[in-house]
Formats: C-alpha cells, structure tokens, sequence
C-alpha cells in the first residue's frame, strides 16, 4: 500500500509538472499579468469613454466584470508563483510593482466608472472636451496594452509617457468654447466641467503608474521585449491633439 501511494503521488506530481511546462508557474504569471493589464485598460478607456458618450453602460458592466475575472486569475497564478521552488526572474519586490500597477489601474477605472454612472444623460454637450478625453485615456491606455504584449513576448516594453501638459491647456479651452454657450443652467454646467476634469485628472494618476511598473516589466518580458520601444501603438499616436 506505501509503495502504491509513494507512486500515485509520483504520478500527480508529473502530471501537474506537464501541465506546468514549459512555461512554469513564471510563465502563467506573465500570461495572467498580461491579461489582466490589457483588461483593466480596456475597463478605463470603456469608463472614460461612457463620459464622452461613446460607450454605453452595459459595455462598462462588461468590461468591468472581465477586469475582476482576470484580477481573480491573476491572484492564483502568483500564489502558484510563491509555491513554485526554483530560481525566479522576478524577484518579489518587482512582483509586487506589476501587482500593485495592476491595482491601481483597476481602481483608476472604478473611479471614473462611478463618476459617470449617476450623471444620467449628459445635460451639456461639450463635443471638443469629450474628444480630448477620449484622445487622452487611448493614449494612456494604449501604453499599457502594449506593455501587456510585450511581457508575454510580443513587441516591446515602451518608455513611459512623460506629462502631456498641453493635454491640460487644451481641455480647458475646449471646454470653455463647448461650455460659453451651452443652453443649460449653470448648476449643470459645473457639474459637467467637474466631471471632465476629474476624469482627466484620473488618467493622469494611471499615467503616472507606468514609471512604477515599467521595470518590472521589461524583467519579465522575454527577448526583444526586455528592449524599451519609443512609445506606444494603437489607434490614437501620441501627442495627437483634437481639432
């Protein structure tokens, strides 16, 4: 009975090892790491874009739930992480980055899903300021969709975008001709000023994750991707300004 145990657990742990490789407990978290970077993105600009009117609540609710889906992978592929013996690329304190990047994108998100989900039907329309909202969350998030290919071997980590200080100036203008002769009353007015400029102010804070992770990220990156690129791709080219 002991010689018939010690082989059937010899037997599931090759199992489990085969499953397992070649990619190992690392290789599942890059591959969870890059999903739910490139999902919680896709929940931000999905968020930001519901106050630009071009998303609708119900693709909100569906890009929030496959960001907590792929969060919830990611929490078992780094505890798998920690049990695996062996050397690691990564150590725990850029685990720890990409982990916590991973958060506050997510929570970046939350943030300005929120702020729209009680505005109801825009009572102002403010068609230049939503345009530079849209311009500005594609371009941040596109940064990140792009880090999330290249952790899992597909292009290049890019350099961190640096603060786009015109984005700022050009907002305000935007909203001062959008705003100036909106029919509406002034209670809503503010109100929909706020709620632009916080949600700008949002995506800057997610901007500003990119110098954490950045790192840790082209450490996990395998091949070419360890190289940093000189930006992001996506539909949006950075420093691309609205009309």
């Amino acid at each position: 009975m002991r010689i018939e145990d010690v082989a059937i657990g010899c037997a599931v742990s090759l199992a489990v090892g085969a499953l397992f490789w070649p990619r190992g407990a690392a290789g599942a978290l890059r591959q969870a790491l890059a999903e739910a970077y490139a999902d919680c993105a896709a929940y931000l600009r999905a968020a930001a874009e519901s106050g630009a009117g071009d998303a609708a609540a119900d693709a909100v609710g569906a890009a929030r739930t496959r960001a907590a889906a792929a969060a919830r992978r990611l929490d078992d592929a780094f505890r798998e992480y920690l049990a695996e013996r062996g050397n690691k690329r990564l150590s725990l304190a850029q685990v720890a980055s990409l982990l916590t990047g991973v958060a506050g994108l997510r929570l970046t998100a939350d943030a300005v899903s929120a702020l729209w989900a009680d505005a109801g039907p825009a009572p102002v329309e403010a068609p230049r300021a939503q345009l530079e909202l849209v311009v500005t969350t594609e371009r941040v998030t596109n940064w990140f969709a792009a880090m999330a290919q290249a952790i899992t071997g597909s292009g290049a980590v890019p350099h961190a975008l640096p603060r786009d200080r015109g984005s700022a100036v050009r907002l305000v203008e935007a909203l001062r001709e959008d705003l100036r002769a909106a029919p509406a009353p002034d209670a809503a007015v503010r109100a929909q000023t706020v709620r632009l400029e916080w949600t700008c102010d949002h995506v800057d804070a997610a901007r500003r994750l990119q110098d954490l992770v950045q790192e840790a990220a082209r450490t996990a990156a395998d091949g070419p991707a360890a190289r940093p690129a000189d930006g992001p791709t996506g539909r949006v080219p950075a420093g691309t300004a609205p009309p």
